[in-house]
């Protein structure tokens, strides 16, 4: 089956990596606004592959089956709408979109066009949530009371995206560990209570928050706390601090994915602890993120249902879109269900 990519940025280029090492896969087009970007990233393919600066010129490609719409979170309803209408399979980074109209939009053009849509939340995918799925899901843990989870950037991931400002660690963090706990738990959140934290980064010309906490009351009852954050120092040894835990009446999970103590490196003057989870090492499909991405390609292709429906991508926007408001009222604000 044929795909392409549309953004060509630091993830774009894991979708293109994945869809030219897979061997079911023919990765036959890259477009991003900027040429020059998308055909550096194409560069690094095994084979030739075309680039284009226009989606209309990306989406008449001949026997195209399916396209990555990476492109940044706001900016995901036009390209995934044209995808769907143009009847390719289609998969959309996280968040789905960063509005409950976008999202609904995109997952009504998926359905009117019989396409199969898959959201990346690649995080279902990675073995200490998996692990922390199965033991709630087996009974191990009992009846969930508690959720806590913690995913923030180094102040440097925030500097280096070019559209932060358009967007949050809410959208770009947050996405990630509300699916998860929901996901796990297998409870719904159905209201929040959110706060934010601004000055650093916008004393450096990025117009969004430093810091976001939310607490969430799930449909049981349980009570959940998120905490996201995009200044933490450039000396953090690994650019993301992860934490995500859960207490039941039988029993706990606990996952740190933030100091990845399978190997450590230390230097005259600095430690590290390399990840050798996320990203792929040689030729070969390897990495949770890789594994999120060769999943959509067996979905297209009738061996699994997708790992995240567009329904599911839709109540993850929900919950944010709903803190922001709680966010803006100083009140706790009501999530909607999906559909």
């Amino acid at each position: 089956m044929k795909f392409a990519v549309i953004g060509a940025g630091t993830f774009g280029a894991r979708h293109v990596q994945a869809y030219d090492r897979h061997p079911e896969a023919e990765l036959v087009g890259i477009c991003d606004l900027d040429l020059a970007l998308a055909t550096k990233v194409a560069a690094t393919c095994s084979t030739p592959v075309p680039v284009f600066d226009r989606l209309d010129d990306l989406l008449a490609i001949d026997g195209l089956d399916a396209v990555s719409v990476v492109t940044p979170d706001h900016l995901h309803r036009d390209s995934a709408i044209a995808v769907a209408e143009a009847g390719k399979h289609l998969l959309v980074e996280k968040p789905l979109a960063t509005t409950v109209e976008d999202a609904k939009a995109i997952v009504a053009a998926a359905e009117a066009n019989g396409v199969t849509l898959m959201v990346d939340f690649h995080n279902r995918v990675n073995p200490p949530f998996v692990n922390a799925y199965d033991a709630v899901r087996n009974g191990q843990v009992g009846e969930v009371s508690y959720v806590y989870a913690r995913l923030s950037n180094t102040i440097g991931i925030a500097s280096s995206i070019s559209w932060a400002g358009s967007s949050s660690s809410l959208w770009f963090l947050a996405s990630h560990m509300v699916d998860v706990a929901q996901w796990v738990t297998g409870q719904r959140i159905v209201r929040v209570h959110a706060r934010a934290v601004r000055g650093v980064l916008e004393g450096r010309g990025i117009a969004t928050p430093d810091v976001f906490v939310v607490v969430a009351d799930f449909a049981s009852g349980a009570l959940g706390v998120f905490e996201h954050a995009w200044i933490l120092p450039d000396s953090h040894p690994t650019a993301k601090d992860l934490k995500f835990e859960v207490l039941g009446s039988d029993g706990a999970v606990y996952v740190d994915g933030s100091h990845n103590r399978a190997v450590e490196v230390y230097g005259p003057a600095q430690a590290r602890y390399p990840d050798v989870m996320a990203p792929p090492y040689g030729p070969h499909l390897t990495g949770f993120i890789m594994d999120g991405i060769t999943h959509f390609v067996d979905s297209v292709m009738g061996r699994r249902p997708v790992v995240a429906t567009g329904e599911e991508g839709v109540q993850v926007t929900a919950v944010l879109c709903a803190a922001l408001e709680s966010i803006e009222t100083g009140r706790p604000v009501e999530v909607p269900p999906a559909t």
